[in-house]
């Protein structure tokens, strides 16, 4: 892997964690997310309008539509994810079992094959999956006695293995768009059809108030987020154009470790050293993947 593009792997691992963490401690992670993306599109607008433009290649057509319908799948499901579950479970799931399905997909659309070392890294990531998802712990159990868990415990797990397979769809397509249009300017053109196919998701007539509400109450959370959010994916698009999509999104995973260490220390969530486990466990597993 290129130097260069295992650097912006790691710096856009640690902006993904790090408007996780805001998003999952808001009070209303829909709103948060949402108000977050319009900004980053608004901004990021100006500034490409200023410099180079917001042209799309009429090659990048296909690819940037299947990515945006990935992209609001993976909106509802991680925000369903973190309604139901903690950042520590949600997230490391989310993060690593996506290059399972990136695998998956080139195998079936490019015919590519991985060497064994490749799915050795798979096994990993599925025990690190199984370890994050069901924390073992005496305490846990009302009789004392040592039991494992669902590994769809509060179908926390379930919505964050479903956002996995909206991430590995929207990097396999964005793969192919960035071949024809920049990846500074497709990236504005991701949030942007973010911002649309998600407002009917978070306006309708219910949530009119609450959204307000996080906008008046969060402002500057919601403007870290969007930052955040359109620097760590305008930075994973600039690694995608270095090197292949498997690379990337398996390199991404090390902000599975970030997520998992943030939810035990500072969020103070149940069972973090297993889940931390897990997730050291998971990133075994994609080095391998990285490097097969």
């Amino acid at each position: 892997m290129l130097f260069l593009a295992l650097v912006l792997i790691m710096a856009a691992a640690f902006l993904h964690a790090g408007w996780n963490v805001i998003a999952k401690v808001s009070k209303d992670t829909f709103a948060l997310m949402w108000w977050a993306t319009l900004f980053g599109t608004l901004g990021y607008g100006v500034w490409l309008l200023s410099s180079s433009g917001i042209y799309l290649n009429p090659d990048s057509w296909v690819p940037f539509i299947i990515s945006a319908i990935a992209e609001t799948g993976y909106f509802i499901t991680l925000v369903r994810g973190y309604f139901e579950g903690d950042l520590s479970l949600v997230y490391p799931i989310s993060r690593g079992s996506a290059p399972i399905f990136t695998i998956f997909w080139s195998a079936l659309i490019f015919a590519e094959k991985l060497p064994v070392m490749g799915y050795l890294g798979v096994g990993l990531i599925v025990c690190g999956i199984f370890i994050v998802s069901n924390p073992i712990n005496r305490s846990e159990s009302s009789d004392g006695s040592w039991r494992v868990s669902s590994l769809f415990r509060k179908n926390a797990a379930g919505w964050a293995l479903a956002s996995a397979i909206f991430i590995s769809i929207y990097s396999v397509s964005d793969k192919v768009a960035v071949a024809a249009t920049p990846p500074l300017i497709y990236n504005w053109w991701v949030f942007a059809g973010n911002t649309v196919l998600w407002a009917p998701v978070v306006w309708h007539g219910s949530r009119l108030r609450a959204n307000i509400t996080e906008l008046r109450t969060n402002l500057w959370g919601i403007i870290a987020t969007g930052i955040a959010m359109t620097t760590a994916y305008g930075v994973a698009l600039a690694a995608l154009a270095l090197t292949s999509a498997s690379y990337v999104v398996a390199g991404r995973g090390f902000s599975v470790v970030i997520g998992a260490v943030v939810g035990a220390l500072l969020l103070k969530e149940s069972f973090g050293s297993s889940r931390v486990i897990g997730a050291l466990i998971m990133v075994t597993g994609l080095v391998f993947i990285a490097f097969s």
